[in-house]
């Protein structure tokens, strides 16, 4: 079980028996917020402040980052959730942007979709296995399904 600490700016984990069992990303994580394991088995953590997304191995090991701070295609503003779905794409909900983000495996920004006028202000986001995307808008109080 991981758990974004974001006051803590780690991640703890813990065995399903609930024992702790390590942290990752002290000294490196800025404010996580989300995690969520890869289908290759890497933890993808949404790091709300440093406005990226850190990739580690689960027991740990820093592989990359991607995406850096701004209001372009591609870029990040407070990613505050995330998720993969069947075919490994990479969803990130971005507060700051009023948008979600789609990235590929890699980290290459694949497609985005959201609003400008601040109408759409996703917070966190999960994916279904019937292939639903669900957004929780916090701005305005609803749960929207894609």
């Amino acid at each position: 079980v991981f758990v974004a600490e974001e006051d803590n700016h780690r991640i703890s984990v813990f065995q399903t028996n609930g024992q702790f069992s390590h942290i990752i990303g002290k000294g490196r994580l800025g404010n996580p917020c989300d995690v969520t394991v890869t289908t290759n088995d890497q933890l993808l953590v949404a790091d709300l402040n440093h406005h990226c997304i850190y990739t580690f191995t689960l027991d740990g090991n820093y592989v990359s980052k991607f995406a850096t701070r701004g209001p372009d295609r591609g870029q990040l503003s407070y990613p505050s959730s995330l998720t993969t779905d069947l075919y490994g794409f990479i969803l990130v909900a971005e507060v700051g942007n009023d948008r979600v983000s789609i990235f590929n495996k890699d980290g290459k920004f694949v497609h985005c979709f959201g609003s400008e006028d601040g109408k759409f202000n996703p917070y966190g986001i999960a994916y279904s296995p019937t292939g639903n995307i669900y957004v929780s808008d916090n701005g305005n109080k609803r749960v929207q399904i894609f």
